[in-house]
């Protein structure tokens, strides 16, 4: 990728102060060193060319309609990329994105996608299969990568092959030796099945059918060697039209009984996950973008929404998971830290231990974070407060591992409750109009505007997303390193979470919060790539706050956000100041 630069500048307001290139210093009327100890402010962006990237989950139908039907499509997607990345680092109006997670594109009779009729063509209302492949020759000018939801669980009940699997039920053929009944986990008795599972009868007949989402969404057996055989054509067929990934739905219940990670579940997406690698890494040489900074091709993430033990176990068979400890909740996690519900330091230090496990599994392992998505209420409603929303973002954007924003979020879009509500159209606050899909009711206000009124807002929420995300452009440890956990010392002292623990036999997620109450608000960590690392430190609270770190003598401050105005300073006798919902990120 040729990087270039982006123009950047420097302002200061230093009363009674001189400025310098640099590095602004003063002394306070108390004789206090305040130095603003800052170094190389070059924002050139340095991106390698991996899987860790910033995604952008778009629901097709809600975001912008390109032929004027009401309806989002392919064509609209196209037509508004240079909003997510135009491909010009040297530009500040994008939102720097390099990844977008496309919600289910296949053909299906629902609003939502998630029954598929066609796995090798795109729906009619999104498009043509020629309308996607220009929309891959897009993303492929802006560096932006492609994952495809792709839903193997289940099929539609109007797929040919649940068709064939009726007839041959009809019929009354074997459902242990039938190809067509074999390829969905059919049974035969007088009395449905009490096995565990949801079961629906085929009307006329004592043959039942596991349907463990909806009656229109029968399960298909991922045992079976016809569909693995299916499954490997779909794949290859999509890595080969450039997709580069896939988001894989409902992975505990691809094989399911009452335990999310059993045997069956392991040995399936292991296989899948090999069997996608391969045919990854072969796209990869024949379209020449194969290089030495993959580890695996086509790395895939998966939906897992169960604790992090068992998030953690999914590991195991090669893809990354969403991290649902840390994502869609209002008490834990990064809302959870922003909200005061639990200690910021204990979210990073769960954060730590966490990427160990992964990291333990593989040492490609990526985490995947987010703050809400298609199945949750809109996280601006949870956090409901404007400062909030921003304080959020730049927890979770600059954590370790693929952030994940579902459309709308950089805007601070609201809505919740039913399905439909939860997808409705982006506002655009132009011409660039969409509509919601068929039963949303939301009623409440998008009180945080829309993408014409908070562009030019330099304090907007949309401008802090722009902000974080030039961060994560410029600095490849932030997604890609280790973290090192750090908290503050009973004497005001940054220090490393573990040895603080350690030393004081404080455990628990907001222990110590009670050493020293900054490691409420506080959350602090190293991040190590390579031989290089960076430092960040978010002020989570709703005050000032000043840290002593030693630990950090060398360093220099080379980016900081602010979600309300304020100043963040690193003095050359290593104080840290930072005011409320303030970032702060150092380099040696």
């Amino acid at each position: 990728m040729q990087f270039k630069k982006i123009i950047s500048t420097l302002t200061a307001v230093v009363l009674g102060c001189s400025t310098g290139a640099m590095a602004i210093a003063c002394v306070d009327k108390d004789h206090e060193d305040t130095s603003n100890v800052v170094g190389d402010i070059d924002s050139a962006y340095n991106i390698p060319q991996d899987y860790c990237r910033t995604y952008y989950e778009v629901f097709v139908r809600s975001f912008a309609d390109g032929d004027g039907d009401g309806i989002g499509d392919f064509r609209g997607l196209i037509d508004n990329l240079d909003y997510l990345n135009d491909g010009d680092d040297s530009t500040d109006t994008d939102l720097g994105i390099n990844g977008i997670w496309m919600m289910p594109i296949n053909q299906s009779p629902s609003y939502h996608k998630y029954d598929v009729e066609d796995y090798y063509d795109v729906d009619d209302e999104y498009g043509t299969l020629d309308d996607f492949k220009e929309l891959v020759r897009e993303c492929n000018k802006r560096d932006i990568w492609l994952q495809m939801d792709l839903v193997l669980n289940h099929t539609s009940s109007l797929h040919p092959w649940f068709l064939d699997a009726l007839e041959s039920a009809r019929r009354g053929n074997d459902p242990e030796t039938d190809p067509d009944l074999s390829k969905y986990c059919f049974v035969r008795g007088e009395k449905a099945p009490y096995d565990g599972g949801t079961w629906q009868q085929v009307s006329g007949t004592n043959y039942f059918y596991l349907c463990n989402f909806s009656t229109n969404m029968p399960d298909l057996n991922l045992k079976s060697e016809a569909v693995r055989d299916e499954i490997k054509n779909i794949v290859k067929y999509w890595l080969e039209l450039g997709v580069k990934s896939f988001r894989l739905d409902a992975v505990p219940w691809a094989c399911a009984n009452s335990t999310a990670y059993n045997d069956d579940n392991e040995e399936f997406w292991t296989w899948f996950n090999d069997y996608c690698d391969e045919v990854g890494a072969d796209v990869a040489a024949d379209k020449g973008w194969a290089n030495d900074d993959i580890e695996r091709y086509c790395y895939n993430v998966g939906e897992v929404w169960t604790g992090s033990s068992t998030v953690v176990s999914f590991y195991n068979t090669g893809m990354s998971n969403f991290n649902y400890g840390f994502g869609a909740s209002a008490t834990t996690g990064f809302m959870g830290a922003v909200r005061g519900a639990v200690s910021a330091e204990g979210v990073m230090y769960n954060l730590q231990s966490i990427q160990t496990q992964i990291l333990n599994i593989s040492d490609y392992a990526l985490l995947s974070n987010f703050l809400s998505n298609h199945d949750n209420n809109r996280s601006a409603g949870t956090l409901n407060d404007e400062v909030n929303i921003k304080k959020a973002a730049g927890l979770y954007l600059l954590a370790p591992g693929n952030p994940y924003i579902y459309y709308g979020e950089e805007i601070g879009a609201l809505g919740s409750g039913r399905d439909e509500n939860k997808r409705l159209a982006f506002s655009w606050g132009d011409w660039r109009t969409v509509s919601s899909p068929g039963g949303a009711d939301f009623r409440g206000e998008q009180t945080y505007g829309t993408v014409k009124s908070q562009t030019k807002d330099k304090d907007s929420i949309l401008s802090y997303y722009r902000n974080a995300i030039k961060l994560r452009n410029r600095f490849p440890e932030i997604g890609r390193g280790v973290i090192t956990s750090y908290a503050v010392d009973k004497d005001g002292q940054l220090t490393v979470s573990k040895d603080l623990r350690a030393a004081t036999g404080v455990t628990g997620i907001d222990g110590l919060a009670d050493v020293n109450s900054l490691n409420k608000s506080i959350a602090a960590y190293k991040l190590t790539y390579g031989d290089s690392d960076i430092v960040i430190v978010h002020n989570l609270g709703g005050g000032k706050a000043t840290v002593k770190a030693d630990i950090l003598a060398g360093y220099k401050m080379v980016g900081e956000l602010h979600a309300s105005g304020g100043v963040v300073r690193f003095s050359t006798s290593n104080v840290l100041t930072l005011s409320a919902g303030t970032v702060a990120v150092l380099k040696k």
